[in-house]
């Protein structure tokens, strides 16, 4: 209940807006409910277009029955994906005890419940959050031995590669070392293998049409994209050590190309995924991703990572094996396409997780007097909620201010603007500085999927020859406003206009909650 409490109390609230992503899955989701096709009007569509990033279908579909039932808003957007989490919590206590006692798989099951890490990322619509479900429920059948175990291991491998693109990467070096640590551990090895590779083969045929999509079809526009910020780093590096090299042209050519110097940085990123800094320090810059000025685990972890490591190799040498294999593949897609963080790592944090928690167990039966038990049990019950308390002071009365910008709040700030003043004026002008404006009004005022397609479609044209998005009242594009044009009266009479930055100083502007730049400034006629 308290990880239930954690995930789901005014979610729709805290993050206090809905970002890019999060208004994309729930606006396809609503366009499906409504009119059997996408935004762009594709009937029921194994990828969807999105932002020309082909997400993954299962997010999008999980959501049409929940708008069905409770309509599109902040909190039926996000439920569905805390309540994924507190599942993926039961889901590693039943994998837990394929290796461990009830009372190792409860510290495991608590380590989870409390940890910032998996907390902030159930409170927003993040596919990778509903993914690892699927893939922690995937390999607790994996670790079974009947029939039934491994068709149910392929179709939980095949939901996580459709719901996340990361799957269908790191899937590709896990699966076969999975095999082998398993003809490792099973004494009938030829019934082991037979099965396996059923479910490996029911794995592939069901996922057919979406790899083919990822790879040789639109999909791969999604890779593309993510390999733009690594190429980007590649071509600046190569053609400042190509510069600055005493060597001759031809040895440094042949030692700085894009070859060598792709390879320098995926190593650094996987690399990075095993730091110090990046689990207890600082482990995201991203502030949608995580809150910022801490580490994903908390310190107290350290040396009960420390100790599970230890007692796994020690005395759970099979545990340790597959934990050591989960661990080694899953930050291969995020190394292929840049530096760690939070999200696009999320595959780690079970192996983590049960590390811990196992390791709070070992030294726990490691002391003998009932005594002393039961100190260390008050102390580490203790720092562990002081540690979560902490973390919570700065997710409720910190975060929201701070990370406001990068979960889209600027549209939600000018929006709710808007909405208060709506009735005293003909006329609503927002600027399209910001991306997504258009997207964000249609989902928080639930717009007709149609009306809205035909405005993105037949921009209505002003006097000057501009081309704005039209819903109603409201109009989406900017006015270009600087001292000519207001002497020309270009914003109509009765009308709100929120402009961007860049345009003529108002008297009256928005600011922003975290460092009070200018968000729009605002003219009234």
């Amino acid at each position: 209940m308290c990880a239930l409490f954690l995930r789901v109390w005014k979610v729709g609230e805290f993050p206090v807006s809905l970002y890019g992503d999060e208004e994309s899955f729930a606006w396809n989701a609503w366009n499906i409910l409504k009119t059997g096709a996408d935004e762009f009007g594709t009937p029921y569509p194994l990828q969807f277009r999105a932002f020309d990033d082909y997400k993954a279908p299962i997010p999008v579909y999980l959501l049409v029955p929940v708008f069905g039932v409770f309509g599109m808003n902040p909190d039926s957007i996000r439920i569905p994906i805390s309540v994924a989490s507190v599942l993926t919590i039961i889901a590693i206590y039943a994998l837990s005890r394929r290796f461990f006692d009830v009372r190792a798989s409860l510290l495991i099951s608590f380590t989870i419940a409390i940890s910032a890490w998996d907390i902030h990322l159930s409170r927003g619509y993040f596919e990778a959050t509903l993914s690892l479900l699927f893939l922690v429920s995937a390999l607790y059948f994996f670790l079974g031995n009947k029939i039934r175990d491994q068709l149910l291991n392929a179709l939980f491998f095949s939901l996580s590669v459709y719901t996340y693109f990361t799957p269908r990467l790191f899937l590709i070096f896990m699966l076969p070392l999975l095999l082998v640590w398993k003809l490792k551990v099973i004494r009938n090895k030829k019934e082991a293998v037979k099965k396996v590779i059923i479910s490996y083969g029911i794995l592939f045929l069901i996922s057919i049409p979406l790899l083919y999509q990822t790879f040789f079809g639109y999909g791969l526009s999604r890779f593309s994209k993510l390999l733009e910020g690594l190429n980007t780093r590649v071509v600046q590096t190569i053609g400042a050590e190509r510069q600055t090299s005493s060597l001759s042209e031809f040895v440094t050519r042949n030692l700085v190309n894009k070859a060598t110097v792709s390879a320098r940085f995926i190593i650094q990123g996987y690399l990075e995924h095993f730091s110090f800094n990046f689990y207890f320090v600082n482990a995201d810059t991203t502030l949608r991703y995580f809150t910022g000025d801490r580490g994903l685990l908390y310190l107290f972890d350290l040396p009960f990572l420390i100790a599970g490591l230890y007692k796994l190799w020690r005395y759970k040498r099979n545990a340790f094996y597959f934990i050591f294999i989960w661990l080694l593949t899953a930050p291969i897609p995020a190394s292929i396409v840049g530096r760690p963080f939070s999200l696009r790592s999320l595959a780690m944090a079970p192996p983590l997780w049960i590390i811990i928690g196992y390791g709070i167990y070992s030294v726990f039966q490691e002391l003998r007097n009932k005594k002393i038990k039961y100190i260390f049990s008050v102390i580490i019950t203790g720092i562990a909620v002081f540690s979560l308390l902490g973390w919570l002071i700065r997710y409720f009365y910190f975060y929201p201010k701070l990370g406001a910008t990068w979960w889209g709040g600027i549209n939600k700030i000018a929006l709710e603007a808007a909405f208060k003043e709506q009735d005293k004026y003909t006329h609503i002008f927002l600027s399209d500085y910001y991306s997504g404006m258009p997207l964000s009004f249609a989902v928080y005022t639930q717009a007709d999927p149609r009306v809205f397609r035909q405005a993105v479609l037949n921009p209505v044209v002003l006097a000057d020859g501009r081309h704005l998005i039209k819903l109603g009242k409201f109009y989406f594009g900017s006015l270009d406003i600087d001292k000519t044009r207001m002497n020309k009266n270009i914003i109509p009479v009765h009308s709100l206009y929120f402009a961007r930055p860049e345009e003529a100083v108002s008297e009256e502007a928005i600011h922003a909650p975290d460092d009070g730049r200018v968000l729009f400034y605002v003219y009234r006629n």
